[in-house]
């Protein structure tokens, strides 16, 4: 990956978080639509909006590709051989697949179309990894469980085998970096099937891996018996989120040339916090990878940011060859901030400015806010002056969801920008 532009990949769950990602700096977004693919109760997109997504992408230079990576079955080709003539016709970047019967199908349905290999597909040695790529596929998302050296292994035979992709301009191998963890290998897991009647392999996951768990004895049904972690419980199955912020030199040293964030089904705030913190220290790292590797402050400014919004404990995952993470006292989210607001308008006024806010959370006259920008630049802290509704009458307190109000500031604030309150 030496020299090429790592693309750092968000997720949108509906068209307000594909904003969001891409004002924040994601270089592409990847969604689903209505059918196909793994995250069944996301906002996901309908035909109309993943063209509108595509033009808005293309406007700004960036890209969209469209989860289709269910396991299919042969009632679902039909309807997969349209869908990909559709995504062809409308100009998505990349379909993702997880299922060998569904590649083919879009492969001869939208020969024009370039698939991308999701994780799902179990994409653990070179030899799979050169099976999709000779068949076709552009990009192949690596399985969760491999480490930086296999993956260095799988890169240096993938490029022995097909020298022309180390001088590709798209990225042909892509990993998660940050964001939930599934207890099961590759994501392929029966337990949401079995015990919720929704298959996780057809976007429908019940999530059982964050529940909490009880015993019983074969003799005595009806008596449960806890599992006592804490006072709370124990998650036998619950993992920690990734979080691979730190080790940037490291994923583009074994070959990783997109960088994937997870959490389509996470707020705008997550979206808006973890793209801006990746983004960050991409272009640190990118502008000056030997003073990105030494800057210890920076790393930890940015690990302060990846804590403030919903998280569970990080874990570096598998990638240092360890066996990933589990949280057995809690299945519940950590966060240090609260998301208050969005900046949806600002004019000059008098001699500062005059912001407009859609309200995510109540705060009040007097309160002291964090303004987190979507240039990038530095958190920085204001105080709540002046605060008025639509009709221009006074207030103390916004405090009815996505109502519209405003107040002073002494500085521009770009629309999209965010402002949370430190818990």
């Amino acid at each position: 990956m030496k020299g090429r532009h790592i693309e750092l990949l968000a997720p949108a769950g509906n068209f307000i978080k594909l904003k969001t990602a891409f004002l924040f700096g994601a270089d592409a977004v990847y969604l689903g639509g209505n059918a196909f693919g793994l995250r069944a109760n996301a906002g996901n997109f309908t035909d109309e909006e993943i063209v509108e997504a595509v033009k808005l992408a293309d406007s700004l230079g960036k890209k969209v590709y469209v989860t289709c990576n269910i396991i299919s079955r042969d009632a679902d080709m039909p309807g997969i051989k349209e869908y990909a003539s559709f995504l062809e016709s409308a100009g998505v970047h990349g379909a993702i697949v997880a299922d060998i019967g569904t590649f083919f199908e879009i492969r001869e349905a939208a020969p024009h179309l370039p698939v991308h290999v999701s994780t799902q597909a179990n994409n653990l040695n070179s030899k799979t990894v050169l099976f999709w790529l000779k068949n076709g596929a552009t990009r192949v998302n690596l399985a969760r469980e491999l480490s930086l050296e296999e993956i260095k292994e799988i890169n240096r035979n993938v490029l022995e085998a097909m020298p022309g992709l180390a001088e590709a301009d798209e990225p042909y191998l892509e990993a998660f970096v940050h964001g939930a963890m599934c207890m099961a290998f590759s994501g392929r897991c029966m337990l949401s099937d079995y015990l919720a009647g929704r298959s996780s392999n057809r976007g429908d996951c019940a999530q059982p891996c964050r529940w909490e768990y009880y015993l019983t004895e074969q003799t005595r049904p009806g008596e449960y018996m806890p599992v006592v972690e804490s006072e709370r419980g124990t998650f036998l199955f619950n993992s920690k989120d990734l979080c691979m912020l730190e080790y940037i030199p490291e994923l583009a040293d074994a070959g990783i040339g997109s960088l994937k964030i997870e959490g389509r089904m996470k707020s705008e705030f997550y979206t808006a916090t973890t793209v801006r913190a990746y983004r960050i220290a991409l272009d640190a790292f990118e502008n000056d990878p030997e003073s990105f590797k030494k800057d210890d402050a920076l790393k930890k400014s940015l690990m302060d940011e990846l804590m403030s919004c919903s998280h569970r404990d990080y874990t570096t995952g598998f990638y240092f060859g360890e066996k990933g993470g589990q949280i057995y006292s809690s299945s519940s989210y950590i966060r240090k901030t609260d998301f208050v607001a969005v900046c949806e308008s600002c004019e000059k006024s008098g001699g500062g400015f005059k912001i407009g806010t859609v309200m995510k959370s109540p705060f009040s006259e007097g309160d002291e806010l964090e303004l987190m920008r979507p240039d990038c630049s530095e958190i920085i802290r204001v105080t709540v002056k002046g605060l008025t509704n639509e009709d221009g009458e006074k207030i103390e307190r916004a405090h009815v969801p996505m109502m519209k109000s405003y107040f002073s500031v002494p500085f521009e604030v770009p629309v999209g920008s965010m402002l949370r309150r430190r818990k």
